[in-house]
């Protein structure tokens, strides 16, 4: 050992180094075993015999997935010594702390995606096996004997699902896929609509001179302390007397004045300079196009941000939609009630709750991880008054 190096940052280099080498085997060990669980899941057919023979294919990919951990493991292991040794003796102590944040972050990131990664290990399990835990290791949720039977029945591709189908075609759309195009369709046309009616509305509140603007403004903010409880009852009845009940436009119509989003988009557009308006104003420019051309490219994060949340709450808004929901049609069954009709009075079919539930994070998950730079920048921009 060189004289320069300090015996407690080698100490705890070394504590460090033992942490990591933990968590990179584990966390990899597991990951390449839930991609054998996949590709052994998918090149075996239905049943329990083929859950078994999923589980031999498996076994025989123990010795591959187990290598490829050991090697993630020890290149983690060269880098991070190469680096630690690189680094010159008086900047050592940084490197300590940032190796201890970046191990810290690691811990963080696990703790939040672990529910996410259960319930797609849980997805694949056989019916009756969702909560056996491995006896052998209890921190490994990767199920040893991997099934799609799941997925083809939330699906209805299975054999006795097509089979049932082929007796009564409306059976035959009460599967997950109908639901989900439904809610796809309810969510998005909602959450277009809403932020529409928002930026218009806030438009008018933030730049136009109105009678009594700011008291109808303040009036607006006052109804949300209104919980919306009380607004179900003559929701309901007013969605029957319109003859509605049982069809999409039941779904959100009632939700499309959104006093939170003309709120929110006024804010923003509280900070956009008038002398833009007025320029685009003597250059001819109609209310409409100043709207649509000076407007909405400036608060475009803004507008984003409120559709994204407001797509988030159609998406998973159930008690609603299960109010206005005719059961006898599956056109009108949207994601969140049929993820409900899994569950029974005693017992719950958590496999099927699972495989349907990686279907339902998939819109989420696509919306924000291509729109999250506009989501941050809309609600951080707003924020800031010059």
């Amino acid at each position: 050992m060189s004289k320069d190096m300090h015996p407690g940052r080698v100490f705890a280099f070394i504590i460090l180094l033992a942490i990591m080498i933990t968590m990179s085997y584990v966390i990899s060990g597991q990951l390449f075993k839930f991609g054998a669980m996949v590709f052994s899941a998918f090149t075996t057919g239905e049943g329990a015999e083929s859950a078994m023979q999923a589980g031999e294919l498996m076994q025989k990919l123990t010795p591959v997935h187990n290598g490829l951990a050991v090697i993630v493991a020890i290149v983690m292991t060269i880098c991070v010594v190469q680096r630690f040794l690189r680094t010159k003796n008086e900047m050592r102590g940084a490197f300590l702390k940032r190796m201890f944040l970046y191990e810290a972050l690691i811990v963080g990131v696990v703790v939040v995606l672990f529910p996410f990664f259960w319930m797609l290990c849980t997805s694949f399990k056989p019916s009756g096996q969702e909560l056996v835990i491995s006896k052998t290791n209890p921190f490994d949720i990767v199920p040893s004997e991997p099934t799609l039977d799941n997925f083809r029945r939330v699906l209805k591709t299975d054999a006795a699902s097509v089979a049932a189908g082929a007796l009564d075609p409306i059976e035959n759309k009460k599967n997950f896929g109908t639901y989900f195009l439904n809610s796809l369709l309810v969510a998005t046309t909602a959450a277009f609509l809403v932020t529409l009616f928002a930026s218009m509305g806030a438009y008018v509140f933030s730049k136009k001179e109105l009678p009594y603007k700011q008291q109808m403004f303040m009036l607006l903010l006052a109804t949300m302390m209104i919980p919306g409880m009380m607004f179900m009852v003559p929701q309901f009845f007013m969605v029957c007397k319109m003859g509605l009940f049982g069809t999409k436009w039941a779904m959100f119509l009632p939700h499309l004045a959104s006093v939170f989003g003309i709120f929110m988009l006024k804010q923003f557009m509280d900070t956009i300079p008038d002398s833009l308006i007025e320029a685009a104003q003597i250059d001819g420019a109609s209310e409409w196009q100043v709207f649509r051309v000076v407007i909405v490219p400036l608060a475009l994060p803004i507008i984003l941000t409120l559709f994204l949340l407001t797509f988030l709450f159609h998406w998973s808004n159930f008690l609603w939609q299960l109010i206005v929901t005719n059961f006898e049609n599956p056109l009108s069954i949207t994601l969140p009630v049929g993820l409900a009709l899994f569950r029974g009075q005693y017992t719950s079919e958590l496999g099927l709750i699972m495989s349907a539930s990686c279907f339902s994070i998939v819109p989420i998950a696509v919306l924000f991880l291509f729109a999250q730079r506009y989501f941050i920048e809309g609600m951080t921009q707003g924020a800031v008054k010059e």
